[in-house]
């Protein structure tokens, strides 16, 4: 028997009703994308902001220690800005 002969004999359920479904999707999609967005936040977004602010800590550590600045970093400096 071909495969298209045996899912024509296939009872298909009826459409679910566009309340129901509506609320069944946001029941079950709501929590999952809360999840997602609070671990890329955990892991992207927070990791980013500890490294920035590590560099920005030595670099204080340093000028107290030494004196100076990082070299390539003058006071008022952004790393994307060249004098």
């Amino acid at each position: 028997m071909d495969v298209l002969d045996r899912l024509a004999d296939v009872a298909v359920p009826p459409v679910p009703t566009q309340r129901s479904f509506t609320a069944g999707v946001r029941r079950k999609l709501n929590p999952r994308l809360l999840a997602v967005h609070v671990v890329e936040f955990a892991l992207g977004a927070t990791g980013w902001a500890v490294v920035h602010m590590a560099a920005a800590l030595l670099a204080a550590v340093q000028y107290t220690v030494t004196g100076a600045w990082p070299k390539g970093l003058e006071q008022g400096e952004t790393r994307g800005e060249a004098r």
